[in-house]
């Protein structure tokens, strides 16, 4: 309950802060159509009774007409006006809101919950279209809002009710029957949505597998589109028939609702029909029941409709708040990071295991990386270099032992200061498909305008030649899906190069296979430009840190690391590790005879 009003309150406040009048303005309207429909029930039986000759006709006429006016013009305002005005302040609220989430995303310091299966179906039920996700939570106030109202317009009907028999208000009694075991429908539905979602990640993954551009060359080559249509279709079916069952297994416990309910609408009328042969009851009175009975059927599917809708988004919404609360907690100010290293980088038996998994990616790491140095980072596929990268640049936590910049444990750094010193290109880069400034310029913020700048760090990354070729230069337009145009991959990392090269004097400079799409001459054309930039952030105290594979690259590293199976082998220069006949030689010799 505490969550739903939290859910509630924020997305109120969210609705003032995108148009403080428009929403004081739907409040009132929704507050002014509440009681429209009792008054237009008074104002026929008036009518009906003043026309029976059961008061004074002039008055009962011209004071129903007055009343009725009244009652019907709520109804149109409320309807039309009302409607128009919160869908479009919703709409402005969920912009609020998918800009929140997104915040509250990209703020959380590591990428570890981004591999978290849990953090990604959340997620994904946050950012589902249609009716639910984002969408449910932007209109869950003012639905909370017209249901209150409408919760009071069946107080009045309550009323009325029993002012013709008191056994008569137990109408409503019964019209709580669609509402509760509406409400029980509900949970079904929301719970196999619940143990679907993943199955529905997994479906829209091989579904874009299919339909995007990037993977489409292999899975036409291979041809094996077909049975990643088959796997989504399966994926789809499975999850459709458990959600179709639950929505079945919900209707069915409407319906049963609804039957109680006209069962008791049928009682009610008899008992109707009864007094007036009586004389205890007028026509009038029957043309009020008949209006109020005909329209609590409405009041109560709106109840349950609001009802329904606010299950929905407190379901949404404990997404929502997890989310929120997941970003803080993982989220702590920290010191701020040092303007240059005097002592260097130190591990100290430092161990990590990703999520999910029980063997170990690294263990018993310990390593000094003095301040100025060129370290080369070398070892085959999965041996940990990647993540030893991602555990310097804070990326992850490790999962034991202390990471050390000149003393101060890196964890008690705010990794966001952090990372604002570091600089990198790795070999998953990012082929953001923006103005060729700016996909060099985003490097850093701060001097994303300074063309010079810019240009300096094509040069840097070998990238100058190739923006020389482009038709318009540094304001070339990339990616076909907007007009521009498209590189090739060993020209998108010339431009993540030059990107890792913005930032001049950083701490530490990460090269994770910065080359691995250049043809040889490109490589060494790059190397040679490389190794000045290594001497200028070693000059400046900086630690430059080069993963490859090619030991031709390593030439430039004054300290290299050897990692096999998530543990340090060797350490040494060069020469030492060469002249010591280990695991590096056997493996430097190995790649040279491949050359010969």
């Amino acid at each position: 309950m505490r969550g739903r009003l939290t859910i509630l309150a924020k997305m109120l406040a969210l609705s003032v802060r995108a148009d403080p009048k428009v929403a004081s303005l739907v409040g009132v309207l929704v507050v002014f159509g509440a009681g429209a429909l009792a008054l237009t029930a008074l104002a026929q039986r008036w009518v009906v009774d003043a026309a029976a000759g059961e008061g004074r006709l002039a008055v009962g006429v011209v004071l129903a007409a007055v009343v009725g006016a009244a009652g019907l013009a709520a109804i149109t305002i409320s309807t039309h006006v009302q409607n128009n005005l919160r869908n479009d302040l919703s709409d402005r609220v969920e912009v609020l809101l998918n800009q929140e989430i997104l915040t509250s995303a990209s703020r959380i310091p590591t990428i570890e919950h981004l591999e978290r299966p849990k953090y990604l179906d959340r997620l994904a039920m946050l950012r589902a279209g249609g009716a639910s996700g984002t969408r449910a939570l932007s209109v869950s106030c003012w639905v909370a809002v017209e249901t209150a109202a409408t919760l009071f317009g069946l107080g009045l009907t309550v009323f009325l009710l029993a002012d013709v028999h008191p056994a008569l208000s137990l109408l409503t009694l019964l019209g709580a029957a669609p509402l509760m075991l509406g409400d029980r429908g509900d949970r079904l539905v929301q719970r196999a949505l619940d143990e679907t979602a993943e199955a529905a990640r997994q479906e829209q993954a091989l579904h874009d597998l299919c339909a995007l551009p990037g993977p489409g060359k292999e899975v036409r080559i291979t041809g094996n589109g077909w049975e990643l249509s088959r796997r989504a279709r399966n994926l789809w079916a499975s999850a459709t028939r458990r959600e179709v069952a639950a929505q079945v297994r919900g209707a069915a416990w409407r319906w049963a609702g609804w039957i109680c309910f006209i069962a008791g609408l049928v009682a009610a009328l008899g008992i109707t029909v009864t007094m007036i042969r009586t004389g205890r009851a007028t026509a009038g009175d029957l043309v009020l029941i008949i209006v109020l009975a005909g329209r609590l059927g409405e009041q109560i599917d709106a109840t349950l409709d609001g009802v329904s809708r606010l299950s929905e988004a407190g379901r949404v919404g404990r997404h929502y708040l997890w989310l929120q609360d997941y970003a803080a907690a993982q989220t702590r100010d920290g010191r701020s990071a040092p303007y240059r290293l005097r002592d260097g980088i130190v591990l100290d038996d430092v161990a990590f295991t990703y999520a999910g998994t029980r063997s170990p990616a690294l263990r018993e790491i310990n390593l000094r990386l003095p301040a100025g140095s060129v370290v080369g980072l070398v070892g085959v596929n999965g041996a940990g270099k990647s993540t030893l990268v991602k555990l310097l640049t804070a990326m992850y936590r490790p999962t034991s032992g202390s990471i050390f910049v000149d003393g101060v444990e890196l964890a008690d750094i705010d990794a966001a200061a952090w990372r604002e010193r570091l600089s990198g290109a790795f070999q998953d880069f990012v082929t953001p498909q923006l103005p060729v400034s700016e996909a060099i310029g985003i490097g850093d913020l701060s001097r994303l305008a300074d063309r010079p700048a810019v240009l300096a760090a094509a040069e840097r990354g070998g990238a100058a030649e190739l923006i020389d070729r482009l038709p318009h230069g540094l304001d070339t337009q990339l990616g076909r899906a907007f007009d521009g145009e498209e590189l090739s991959h060993g020209q998108w990392q010339k431009l993540a190069l030059a990107r890792a090269l913005m930032r001049p004097s950083p701490l530490v400079l990460v090269l994770d296979e910065p080359t691995a799409a250049l043809d040889p001459q490109a490589e060494h054309a790059v190397f040679e430009q490389f190794a000045e930039q290594c001497a200028q952030v070693s000059a400046n105290g900086g630690i430059v840190i080069l993963v490859s594979h090619r030991f031709s690259t390593l030439h430039l590293a004054d300290h290299i690391v050897v990692l096999s199976d998530g543990r340090v082998t060797e350490q040494g220069s060069h020469a030492e590790l060469l002249a010591s006949g280990g695991e590096y030689a056997t493996l430097y010799l190995t790649q040279a005879k491949g050359y010969q």
